[in-house]
């Protein structure tokens, strides 16, 4: 009995050796690699990155409308005013046109007129005169335009009353039929009162 007694002490010795042992040996770690020698020389420069292209996004087209020209309302006749030229009927020199202009309205009409480029910056009245025989329009003068001051002269009827305008014309020799007309505004309204046309010789 106590042979075996002795026999489990010292196996119990013996493992409890083993035991320390094994917790005080460390757990083995594995050897790191070398590091590695540092470059020779100048330091290698940085890879430059290059930044990402941006997208661009194109404007808006912009497709500009034709402007269009703002209509201009043709002038238009006037009740109750009627027009004449008195003219002689032969002439030697320049030619003297007096446009008459009555009115039957009960209320004095007011004419607003303006220099005219085309008829040498005379206000009223307008002409167009036709050589009889040719049909040829001696006046106005095509490409003879005039750069006209644009004041404003006003004259007015009385009621049921006349207004004249006068102006002189230099005509060559020859037989001509002469239109007429006046071109004002009255109230804000484009207006046009014509004449009958008149023949008259210069001699």
């Amino acid at each position: 009995m106590f042979s075996t007694s002795r026999v489990l002490l010292t196996a119990l010795a013996l493992a409890g050796a083993a035991g320390a042992s094994l917790q005080s040996a460390p757990p083995e770690i594995p050897a790191l690699p070398p590091e590695l020698p540092p470059v020779q020389g100048q330091p290698a420069a940085p890879v430059p990155l290059e930044p990402a292209p941006l997208e661009t996004v194109p404007p808006a087209l912009v497709v500009p409308r034709p402007s269009r020209p703002v209509p201009t309302r043709p002038p238009v006749a006037l009740d109750g005013v009627t027009a004449t030229l008195f003219v002689p009927r032969t002439v030697t020199g320049a030619l003297k046109l007096t446009f008459t202009v009555r009115s039957t309205r009960p209320a004095p009409v007011v004419f607003g007129v303006r220099r005219d480029n085309d008829q040498n910056c005379a206000f009223a009245p307008l002409l167009r005169v036709v050589e009889v025989g040719t049909q040829r329009v001696v006046y106005p003068v095509a490409g003879q335009q005039r750069l006209c001051t644009q004041e404003v002269v006003t004259k007015s009827t009385a009621v049921s009353g006349n207004v004249s305008f006068t102006r002189t014309l230099t005509l060559p020799a020859g037989e001509y039929m002469l239109e007429s007309w006046l071109s004002a505004r009255v109230g804000g309204a484009a207006v046009r009162v014509p004449a009958r046309p008149v023949r008259v010789t210069v001699r």
